[in-house]
C-alpha cells in the first residue's frame, strides 16, 4: 500500500504529465547571478542526479517523462536546468502497473480487473533544494523555472517519444497537450506547471515543521546543548514537553496560550533530563518553542530508505535510539517495588515518550529563518 506521505506525489507523476506541452519559445531567459560570476562547475554524472532522501526536503517538480527511454530524457533536461539555470536537479523514478486484479473482491465475489492493462515508468525530474516552502529562493526559482527554454523541448525527436499515442499513457499527454493550449492557440511553457512538492522519499511525519523565527532562535541562544547547534541532519525526539495539559478542549486548542511559567518549568525539565542523559554520555540535545520543549538524542546523516511497498525504513542506529529510549522499554525498566507493573523507562525521574520520533536537525541560515524540524 503507497504510504500516504508519496500519494499526492504519486498522482502527479501519473497525470500532470497531460499538463505539460511539447514545444514553445520564450523572449529571453531569465537572469543567472552564477552565470555572471565566476566559472561554472562541471555537470556531474547521472548517477549522481538519482533523488536520495538528503535532498530537498522542498524541491519543485519540473515535468515528469513517460515511456520509453524516459529515463534519458529525464536526464537530459536535469542536465540542461543545471547548466542553464544554474540549479539542483535530480531524478526520481516511479513504476506503475496497471494489471491484474484493480480491487479486492466485492460482495459478489467478483474482482475488478483493468479493462487496458498495462504497465510504465515515469520518470520525474526535481529541482532546488529548499528547508522550507517559505524560502525567499522558491519563489524566484519556479519563476525562473517556468519561463526556461530548454533544448530539450526543441528536439524533434524527443518529442515525438514523449507524445508517442501508442501507449495509454502518452496518449493522456498528448492529449493534454491540446487541452493546456492557450485561447490565442500557443502552448504554454513545457514547464508552466512546475510546483513546490514534497521529497517523495521522505516520511510524512518529516513535513509538519514549527517555524524558526528570531524569537525561538532567541529562546535557543546559549541554552547548553542546543539543537540548533547539533552538527547532524537528523536526530530522534525522546521526550516531548507540551505546553498544555493531557487534557484540553479542541475547540480552544488553537487558541491555547500557556503561560510563561509553565513554558519556563518545561524549558527547565528539558535541560535537566539533557543535562542527566549527558551525565550517562549520551549525544543529547535540548529544542525551545512557544508551545513546547522537546529532547533529542542522537546525531545522524542519513534517515533511511523507501521500501518496495512504499513504506520507510528508519537506518539501524535510528531504530536503536527509538526502541531504546522509548517508556515502555523492557530491558531497562525497572519493577516497582511492593507493587505490581513496572517504571517507565526515564532520565532524571522523567519518563521518555512512549514513541520516540526521528525528525530533521533544524538549522538556522542568513537566507532563511524557517527550520526543518518535524512536528509529531
Amino acid at each position: 500500500m503507497i504510504a500516504r506521505s508519496r500519494r499526492s506525489f504519486l498522482t502527479f507523476c501519473g497525470i500532470a504529465a497531460a499538463a505539460t506541452v511539447a514545444t514553445t519559445s520564450v523572449d529571453a531567459k531569465p537572469p543567472s547571478l552564477l552565470r555572471m560570476f565566476g566559472k561554472a562547475t562541471p555537470i556531474p554524472q547521472a548517477d549522481s542526479m538519482i533523488l536520495t532522501e538528503e535532498d530537498g526536503p522542498w524541491l519543485i517538480l519540473a515535468t515528469t517523462f513517460v515511456g520509453e527511454n524516459s529515463q534519458a530524457r529525464a536526464e537530459r533536461t536535469a542536465r540542461e536546468i543545471r547548466e542553464k539555470l544554474r540549479l539542483p536537479a535530480f531524478i526520481y523514478k516511479e513504476d506503475f502497473s496497471f494489471t491484474g486484479d484493480a480491487s479486492s473482491p466485492n460482495q459478489t465475489g467478483y474482482r475488478a480487473r483493468y479493462a487496458n492493462p498495462h504497465s510504465y515508468q515515469a520518470h520525474a525530474v526535481l529541482v532546488g533544494e529548499y528547508d522550507s516552502v517559505q524560502n525567499d529562493n522558491v519563489d524566484r526559482d519556479l519563476t525562473a523555472l517556468k519561463k526556461a527554454d530548454l533544448d530539450v523541448f526543441r528536439d524533434a525527436k524527443e518529442v515525438a517519444a514523449e507524445y508517442n499515442v501508442n501507449t495509454p499513457i502518452n496518449t493522456v499527454k498528448t492529449w493534454g497537450q491540446q487541452i493546456f493550449k492557450s485561447r490565442k492557440g500557443h502552448t504554454k511553457s513545457p514547464l508552466a506547471n512546475a510546483f513546490v512538492t514534497r521529497n517523495p522519499l521522505l516520511p510524512e511525519a518529516f513535513f509538519s515543521q514549527p517555524a524558526v523565527d528570531s524569537f525561538v532562535q532567541e529562546l535557543n541562544d546559549g541554552v547548553p546543548h542546543s539543537l540548533l547547534d547539533c552538527d547532524g541532519k537528523f536526530t530522534v525526539i525522546v521526550r516531548t514537553f507540551e505546553g498544555f495539559g493531557t487534557i484540553v478542549d479542541g475547540k480552544q486548542e488553537k487558541n491555547f496560550n500557556p503561560s510563561e511559567a509553565r513554558m519556563a518549568k518545561l524549558a527547565r525539565d528539558a535541560n535537566r533530563m539533557v543535562t542527566k542523559l549527558r551525565a550517562d554520555g549520551e549525544d543529547a540535545y535540548q529544542f525551545h518553542d512557544r508551545h513546547r520543549s522537546i529532547v533529542t538524542v542522537g546525531s545522524f546523516e542519513t534517515l533511511g530508505r523507501e521500501l518496495p511497498d512504499g513504506g520507510f525504513l528508519y537506518d539501524p542506529e535510528i531504530r536503536q535510539v527509538m526502541e531504546r529510549f522509548s517508556a515502555f522499554n523492557a530491558s531497562v525498566a525497572r519493577q516497582v517495588p511492593g507493587r505490581t507493573g513496572i517504571a517507565a523507562n526515564h532520565a532524571a525521574m522523567i519518563p521518555f515518550d512512549v514513541q520516540p520520533t526521528p525528525i530533521s536537525v533544524p538549522k538556522i541560515s542568513k537566507r532563511s529563518l524557517y527550520s526543518a524540524l518535524g512536528r509529531r
